[in-house]
């Protein structure tokens, strides 16, 4: 874990990361701010705390073990339907660790978020097949439809 300057390649790296999850605000301020980034999605405002490590990480356990302190200031921000906070780590090999931090406990995510549980953040699935809906694809009955 590094204690020094900010990490403005990380940050600009997970700039890039987040716009593919929706618009971006960038945090500017000093070290003890809360978050260095919002995602504005539709459904939710994702505060994202972005920081570099020495070394990468196995488990979401040692995240949270090496960034205690940054994992706690983001507390601050409070969980309620609209929003969700997360810590992303990067390692000095440029790959990414993404955790959501939840009440009580941090879950290790993927970058577009969706492996978080729905109870967690509410994910809207999309019909990529192409095919317009047709009677097969209603759950309804024949008989419940009036057929």
């Amino acid at each position: 874990m590094t204690r020094g300057r900010r990490p403005i390649n990380a940050i600009d790296e997970a700039v890039e990361i987040a716009a593919r999850r929706g618009s971006v605000e960038q945090v500017t301020g000093k070290r003890a701010c809360a978050f260095d980034l919002i995602i504005i999605g539709p459904d939710r405002n994702v505060f994202v705390k972005v920081r570099r490590s020495r070394a990468p990480f196995t488990y979401a356990l040692e995240v949270m073990n090496s960034y205690q302190r940054e994992i706690a200031s983001l507390h601050q921000v409070p969980l309620t339907s609209g929003t969700a906070r997360e810590f992303w780590v990067r390692s000095p090999k440029g790959t990414w660790q993404f955790c959501l931090v939840k009440k009580d406990s941090v879950l290790e995510i993927r970058a577009d978020g969706l492996d978080i549980p729905f109870e967690s953040l509410p994910v809207t699935t999309v019909d990529l097949s192409g095919t317009p809906a047709d009677d097969t694809d209603n759950p309804i009955s024949p008989s419940e439809n009036g057929k």
